[in-house]
């Protein structure tokens, strides 16, 4: 309960931010990374231009990890061929993870397509490129991630 809760209000603060005149978009998301990990989450992207969008991004591990929870702000060159929409960025971002393991920050690299069967809605396929500094290594893996955003 208390993630819906905290998925409603991020979706809905970032939506509500946006700036009039500039389209945005909400939706949820779903990954897994080679280890086993699964992730479930929020994201909300702006257009700051007609090429570039930001992106917040948060994520709840599954149960094996529970308590992780991975957010992130990206940048997102994109170009657009509709009904298909490629895009690259980078971002930065925390790892917030419960005892014993250690909070950290995170580079990420993004790479993905975002696909507009109807113009309220688009469907995202990406892989993202984790690299989490872990208090004395850094951690890289990819996250290979589906989700859905509604268009506003």
């Amino acid at each position: 309960m208390k993630l819906a809760i905290v998925f409603a209000l991020l979706v809905g603060l970032l939506t509500w931010v946006s700036v009039p005149g500039m389209s945005s978009s909400a939706g949820l998301s779903a990954g897994f990374e080679p280890t086993g990990l699964w992730l479930i989450g929020a994201l909300t992207e702006l257009s700051i231009t007609e090429v570039i969008d930001l992106r917040v991004q948060m994520e709840f591990a599954t149960p094996d990890i529970e308590g992780l929870m991975i957010t992130s702000l990206a940048v997102l060159p994109h170009l657009s061929l509709p009904p298909i929409d490629l895009f690259v960025g980078v971002g930065v971002g925390v790892a917030l993870t419960p005892p014993p393991y250690t909070n950290g920050l995170l580079v990420e690299g993004a790479a993905g397509v975002r696909l507009a069967p109807a113009d309220a809605v688009s469907i995202l396929l990406q892989v993202r490129l984790l690299l989490r500094w872990g208090g004395t290594t850094w951690d890289a893996g990819p996250v290979f991630e589906g989700g859905i955003l509604i268009n506003f």
